[in-house]
């Protein structure tokens, strides 16, 4: 579903179908915009069935995750009749936090 270049890593992604509208919306970490492991956060969905992908970021910043802290496949996404509500985990100075984003998508 991401729309950059081969060779960049996309990871632990996971997917809702909005059953109001068919629509497919997926979230996962992505290093595109990067030479290191920084990493941000995007959402891609598809309104043709998954023929194509619109690829937006929406984490506010990069992080690095730290290999002294169990990052985990922490992510989830919320798909309910235009109302996206993705979730994350962010890893800053060894410390986990969850985020969140309100996203309304016009029918």
């Amino acid at each position: 579903v991401n729309n950059d270049a081969p060779g960049k890593h996309q990871f632990f992604c996971w997917m809702d179908v909005d059953e109001s509208t068919g629509y497919i919306y997926t979230v996962f970490y992505d290093r595109r915009n990067y030479e290191d492991n920084n990493t941000d956060v995007f959402i891609a969905y598809s309104t043709d069935g998954g023929e194509s992908f619109t690829n937006t970021k929406i984490s506010e910043s990069p992080f690095t995750p730290s290999k002294m802290v169990f990052f985990g496949d922490y992510c989830d996404i919320s798909a309910v009749n235009g109302h996206i509500r993705p979730i994350w985990t962010r890893a800053d100075s060894f410390k986990l936090s969850i985020w969140t984003a309100i996203i309304d998508m016009k029918k």
